[in-house]
């Protein structure tokens, strides 16, 4: 039996993304950092080279630069993603959910009455529901607002960790730190082409789920204007008795 989706449906991927990835990070940098040592110990030897592979280097320090900011603010902004998708998912069960169940029934009972009170209470619970449904529509284009600006929380994060995976994958693969000095041009070329690769790829991913998130954003004036409806009497909640 498949049950709805809940808010660990979301933030299980979430963490599982985060789940590593700034000791991956880390260790990029450090092996990038063994490398230029490497390639600074043969210097001499390299003569010529070193100044040829010097924009190689330069660029891999510069991509590397980049995925480090990423990573650094996708952790400071962890728990605050993780805590949207939470009030996402407690809008959904606590607003919308209740709204929906406000509405007035007109059955044959024995409390049922005739009358001019009885049609002042039938006119008054009419306007109640018609307002109870525009509520319960605002509510649920809130929830689904609020769940896909997490989404897209999720799918940037997911994205992010496949870009710091493949960076960590072409360094170990490249084993420029311990490369021979013969190597160490093609090994240096080699990487800039894989890192290239890699960063160019994650890069468009990354930008176009911002684009969706940034248009999403967007949505919140549409949100605020959720709060005025003519189907809201005078622009707020109908009174069936007013003092």
């Amino acid at each position: 039996m498949i049950g709805m989706p809940g808010s660990e449906d979301l933030i299980g991927p979430l963490n599982q993304a985060f789940n590593g990835l700034e000791e991956k990070t880390q260790e990029s940098v450090d092996k990038f950092n063994s490398a230029v040592s490497h390639i600074n110990e043969w210097g001499v030897v390299l003569g010529p080279f070193i100044f040829a592979i010097e924009p190689a280097v330069e660029f891999i320090r510069v991509k590397l630069s980049e995925l480090v900011k990423l990573v650094r603010a996708a952790v400071e902004h962890h728990m605050p993603v993780v805590s949207l998708i939470v009030q996402s998912f407690s809008w959904a069960e606590n607003v919308q959910r209740p709204v929906n169940n406000l509405t007035h029934t007109f059955g044959n009972n024995l409390y049922d009455w005739e009358g001019k009170a009885s049609g002042a209470y039938k006119d008054k619970a009419g306007k109640q529901n018609e307002a109870i449904g525009a509520v319960a529509n605002k509510a649920d284009q809130v929830s689904r607002w609020l769940i896909d600006i997490a989404q897209y929380n999720v799918d940037y994060m997911t994205e992010l960790a496949k870009m710091a995976t493949g960076f960590l994958g072409a360094l170990v693969s490249a084993s420029l730190e311990t490369s021979t000095v013969v190597n160490i041009p093609f090994a240096v070329s080699d990487l800039a082409g894989a890192i290239g690769d890699v960063v160019a790829k994650s890069l468009d991913n990354l930008v176009g789920i911002a684009k969706r998130f940034v248009a999403a954003l967007s949505k919140v004036r549409d949100l605020i204007s959720y709060m005025t409806d003519q189907k809201l009497p005078q622009g707020r909640w109908p009174q069936a008795v007013e003092g």
